[in-house]
């Protein structure tokens, strides 16, 4: 006789959970987050190197990281600096003569807080005193004027930049460091108009791009440089 057929075996059941329910199938394996986009530093300034021109008068604003901010280019000047200079940040008064005479002693050029009717002369920078107002004339003398309370900034970039935009046409070159605020665009675009040269510090090594930014956004500047190539570029364009 044929022999009978082995049984099919019937499929196993599905694994039963501890309250007799089939188990769940398997979670999903979670991907790994793709790693964080990391925003990147503003990319330093490349303008090109100035040209060589006789300016009659350097200029130079700033507010918010303006002390540290002048030490840096002041010090990169050498005794022989050609240009008289003049030096405007936002400062309360009891502060700018102490700020001058320490750049004087760190500075080979010679720094000190500017008085009514100092008269400009190379290698000289004139600080404008806290709480008043720094104007120049075509002589090349200082008038210093009682601070205006109607405006934000004693002493005021715009004040002293429009002055010297009067008095010496195109042979400024203004320079706008690191600052809160857009205090000196406007003198600057009279600067500009008049024909003279204006920096401003890149957002990369401002403290605060305000005043520099400002500056850019107008179209006003002719070159934007990092913090620690102005002082060299200044010894370019004036040397």
């Amino acid at each position: 006789p044929a022999p009978t057929p082995a049984p099919v075996a019937a499929p196993a059941p599905a694994p039963a959970s501890s309250f007799g329910r089939p188990a769940p199938a398997p979670a999903p394996v979670a991907r790994p987050a793709p790693p964080p986009v990391r925003t990147p530093a503003p990319a330093a300034a490349h303008s090109p190197a100035p040209k060589r021109k006789a300016y009659k008068l350097v200029a130079i604003g700033t507010s918010t990281g303006g002390p540290v901010a002048l030490q840096r280019v002041l010090t990169q000047l050498p005794a022989n600096f050609p240009a008289p200079i003049v030096l405007i940040q936002h400062m309360p008064a009891a502060f700018t003569k102490a700020f001058a005479e320490r750049l004087d002693k760190l500075c080979r050029i010679s720094v000190k807080e500017a008085e009514d009717g100092d008269i400009l002369r190379p290698g000289l920078a004139l600080l404008a005193p806290g709480g008043k107002q720094m104007m120049v004339d075509g002589r090349g003398a200082i008038k210093i004027l009682p601070g205006d309370e109607r405006l934000n900034y004693k002493p005021c970039v715009d004040i002293t930049f429009g002055s010297a935009a009067k008095s010496y046409g195109d042979k400024v070159l203004a320079v706008v460091l690191t600052g809160m605020g857009a205090d000196g665009r406007e003198g600057a675009r009279l600067l500009k108009q008049g024909g003279s040269a204006i920096w401003a510090q890149d957002e990369a090594s401002c403290v605060i791009y305000g005043m520099p930014m400002a500056i850019v956004k107008a179209d006003l500047a002719d070159a934007v440089y990092s913090l620690d190539d102005i002082g060299k570029h200044l010894v370019e364009a004036c040397l």
